[in-house]
């Protein structure tokens, strides 16, 4: 049995006439009468009570009839999702964050690409740039907004946005009262970071500059999250560099300063991988144009 056979079906059902059915489906009235024969035959069920006058369900024409109508509204059902998945109007993603983007910003890019794409079902992960790059390579993620650098040559990435690094400490904290912060100030000062095994070279930069000042700071106490970082500074643990990003968050007992010159800027890179061809992960690629705070990229096709 085919769709034709059941199009065919329906549209004898609903005219009751063999020739008007024939005329609404601009084929011959003998191929049809052909094809509904077959199609009982296959059934073995008569469909139809046939005169010289007049054409009428049976029984078991009648419940065939809605059963048939509920085939074809699902078949074209499932011909129009099709065609929505190959644009990138349906389908999934799964999206890491780092803590830091979890902002203003990110909050109305994902709002307008939700507005546009309403039928992309969006699932969002806190995770560090370690293991969104792990997950991105397991296929366990689609994309990931993350710091680089990205080492493996089978995931594409582009620049999204660029911040400051800035310095946290506890409210009260001899630095804080220093209208100007020097390299050699961080000597045998405690630093609260997060553990090597959850990020990647965050802290070279600020360890190289303090050791070309000869200042050499103590790491006391390791934190898996940006945020429990950040309790533990407030918390009077000891002080951390971090993205000037966070100080915009109001966090009681916590002050930010400007950390001296010589450090680069701390990236956001959105990153994927290079094979994936699919067509909601282009369509939210391309979506982060717009919003982008970047000035240059790399891999910018999906």
């Amino acid at each position: 049995m085919e769709l034709r056979h059941l199009r065919y079906f329906i549209a004898v059902a609903e005219e009751l006439s063999f020739r008007g059915a024939a005329e609404k489906l601009h084929i011959a009235q003998p191929p049809l009468s052909a094809q509904i024969k077959a199609l009982e035959s296959e059934l073995r069920v008569q469909l139809f009570e046939r005169t010289t006058r007049s054409v009428r369900l049976t029984h078991a024409g009648s419940v065939f009839l809605e059963e048939a109508r509920a085939v074809m509204t699902a078949s074209a059902r499932a011909e129009q999702r099709a065609r929505e998945a190959a644009q990138g109007l349906t389908g999934a993603l799964r999206l890491g964050m780092i803590a830091p983007v979890v902002n203003a910003w990110l909050a109305e890019t994902l709002r307008r690409f939700r507005q546009g794409f309403p039928d992309v079902q969006l699932s969002l992960f806190d995770l560090t740039s370690t293991e969104q790059l792990r997950r991105l390579r397991s296929h366990e993620l689609d994309a990931g907004l993350l710091r680089p650098p990205v080492p493996y040559p089978e995931l594409s990435h582009r620049l999204i946005g660029e911040s400051k690094q800035v310095l946290a400490m506890p409210s009260g904290h001899r630095l804080a009262k220093k209208p100007k912060l020097e390299w050699r100030d961080f000597h045998e000062e405690e630093l609260v970071l997060i553990h090597p095994n959850a990020q990647h070279g965050f802290y070279d930069a600020f360890f190289a500059q303090c050791a070309k000042a000869g200042a050499q700071p103590r790491p006391v106490q390791y934190a898996n999250d940006v945020q429990t970082k950040m309790w533990l500074v407030s918390a009077g643990f000891g002080i951390a560099p971090t993205t000037a990003i966070l100080s915009k968050v109001n966090r009681p007992g916590l002050v930010f300063r400007a950390l001296p010159a010589g450090l680069p800027p701390v990236q956001t890179v959105l990153v994927w991988r290079r094979e994936d061809h699919s067509p909601v992960l282009k369509r939210f690629c391309e979506n982060f144009r717009p919003f982008s705070q970047s000035r240059g990229e790399t891999h910018t096709k999906a």
